[in-house]
């Protein structure tokens, strides 16, 4: 017996102890170029897609998309009036004509020259002064004498009032008289005549302006208006023959303002 026949099993077929044989490496080729056919197709879309894109955007920024509800525009303002405009104190135009009163008489001053006129003295030249300051002819008036007044021719301009006395076929002098002329200004001055006195005080000045001037008495008339005297001293006539006389400063009604001014003689208490 052959060794052969002690062996457990039959003997196996050659083939059986062969390794499997690998089938051999396939071709890669395609596989490959399809892969670069891919990626460069990949590629190329990229690039198309980025090129459509940068040529369709706008070369400036849109504008910002509109609002639902339009921005309130304002309303035209109505034209505001000017705002008030402190008030300027004009100055009064230089006064062509003045008249300057005081104790003793008054000075008349025009483009003419100059005429100053004393109380005892003729009225002729003074009125002409006068016609020639307010450029008009005086108004005339007259005012009746009793017992204790002498009578009075009166010539009247606007605010200005010039007392000459009237004596008549009496036989008086004017040396009698202690007011052979005397003077009062009023309210109606024209702008180019300009009236003063020693003692400051004006038509239309308040009476405490009047007060501050220093008068030298007040009292109370029965009419109710409040008269206010300066020149304390004045008014003497009868004792030395002096015609120097007092300012009488006289309110209106309501006694707040100076309604005129009066160089007369006046005896104590009138």
């Amino acid at each position: 017996m052959s060794n052969d026949d002690w062996l457990p099993f039959a003997p196996l077929d050659p083939q059986e102890h062969e390794k499997p044989r690998r089938p051999e490496n396939p071709n890669r080729l395609p596989m490959i170029l399809g892969a670069v056919a891919g990626v460069l197709l990949v590629a190329v879309i990229v690039v198309v897609s980025v090129y459509l894109l940068r040529a369709t955007e706008p070369t400036t920024a849109a504008p910002p998309p509109a609002s639902s509800t339009a921005a309130p525009q304002p309303s035209p303002s109505a034209p505001q009036d000017p705002e008030p405009s402190e008030p300027v104190e004009e100055e009064p135009p230089a006064a062509a004509s003045t008249i300057e009163l005081n104790g003793s008489g008054f000075t008349v001053k025009t483009a003419d020259g100059t005429v100053t006129h004393r109380w005892a003295d003729d009225s002729g030249p003074v009125i002409a002064a006068l016609t020639k300051a307010f450029g008009t002819a005086p108004k005339e008036d007259f005012v009746n004498g009793d017992a204790e007044n002498w009578a009075y021719d009166i010539y009247v301009w606007p605010g200005f009032r010039l007392y000459d006395v009237f004596l008549g076929d009496g036989g008086r002098s004017r040396g009698e008289v202690p007011a052979p002329t005397w003077a009062t200004v009023t309210t109606g001055l024209p702008q180019d005549v300009q009236v003063t006195n020693e003692f400051g005080v004006s038509v239309g000045d308040s009476l405490d302006q009047a007060r501050s001037k220093g008068p030298f008495d007040e009292f109370t008339l029965t009419s109710g208006r409040v008269r206010l005297t300066y020149g304390e001293g004045r008014g003497k006539f009868y004792s030395n023959g002096s015609r120097e006389f007092s300012a009488f400063v006289e309110s209106d009604e309501s006694a707040q303002k100076v309604a005129s001014i009066t160089y007369t003689f006046r005896a104590r208490g009138q």
